[in-house]
């Protein structure tokens, strides 16, 4: 297994950072990690180890405004810009690994963004895991602050604000990744109006618009995370076509399922999930 790391400048010129990751044998499919906000890719090294070893070649991104990618932190100019942004994770994950299955891989934020880049740009992927999925935060703002950001976005919306700031504690049953989390460099607290607002509009437009969703959905949420709502993908999961929306929600579970005491059995939910839809795939071209 090698890796090798990346940069590819965005519409505006933004250096973003990226990763690929090769297993040691021949890839079955390559899975595109989207991290959620105030992440970085390299929070996902149990996930992408996982994957290597099933055989899955895996591409990362951090997002503008994170990790090692430039932009203000925990800022985006719009909403476009970022999908723009995923726009450039799929095109390289294509030319790195032709003739194989891809998979878009979001949490939280990051599934917010995959989703919403299912919907909007209907890209031909083989399948989406969207994992706590920020579609509505589990106590969203009150009308008055809601009021307040959208003044503040009209007049700076780079100006950052406490919304971002995260109680590691809630992340995650596991100690350890609550110690890793706090003392990590490249993780920061920090969102924006803009930010937040352009996320909380398009996770409400999610819902409201999952019935044109045409690529096949995997969604998972800890019914016990106090970040963002398990409710929330409930609805996306009512409203969405039901042979392409399969939902589980975990029982007790917090928000970080990729890092839970139990995320070998995530994992493996996963995995059973994306070979099923590379069969299928492998059915449909061997017919043609």
């Amino acid at each position: 297994m090698n890796s090798t790391q990346f940069t590819r400048k965005a519409k505006d010129n933004t250096k973003l950072y990226f990763e690929a990751h090769f297993p040691k044998l021949k890839a079955e499919a390559v899975i595109c990690i989207v991290h959620g906000l105030g992440d970085h890719s390299g929070l996902f090294k149990n996930l992408i180890d996982y994957y290597l070893n099933k055989n899955y070649s895996v591409v990362t991104i951090d997002l503008r405004g994170h990790g090692k990618s430039e932009g203000i932190r925990g800022h985006i100019p719009s909403y476009e810009a970022i999908m723009d942004d995923l726009d450039i994770l799929f095109n390289e994950a294509k030319k790195l690994f032709s003739n194989i299955p891809i998979f878009f891989y979001g949490h939280s934020f990051g599934g917010n963004l995959v989703i919403n880049y299912a919907l909007r740009e209907k890209p031909l992927l083989d399948g989406i895991i969207a994992t706590a999925p920020w579609l509505s935060l589990t106590y969203d703002p009150s009308k008055a602050k809601l009021f307040m950001l959208k003044l503040l976005n009209s007049v700076y919306p780079k100006s950052s604000l406490a919304l971002g700031v995260v109680d590691s504690s809630a992340l995650s049953h596991n100690k350890n990744l609550q110690e890793s989390y706090n003392s990590d460099p490249l993780v920061h607290n920090k969102i924006t109006a803009r930010l937040y607002l352009n996320a909380f509009n398009a996770g409400r437009w999610a819902i409201e618009n999952a019935s044109s969703l045409t690529i096949p959905l995997l969604l998972l949420h800890g019914t016990a995370d106090s970040i963002t709502s398990p409710k929330a993908s409930e609805a996306f999961a009512k409203n969405s076509p039901k042979k392409l929306c399969d939902l589980k929600l975990l029982e007790g579970l917090y928000h970080s399922l990729h890092n839970e005491i139990n995320y070998k059995e995530i994992y493996e939910c996963v995995n059973i999930w994306i070979e099923e839809k590379i069969e299928g795939t492998n059915i449909i071209e061997n017919a043609k």
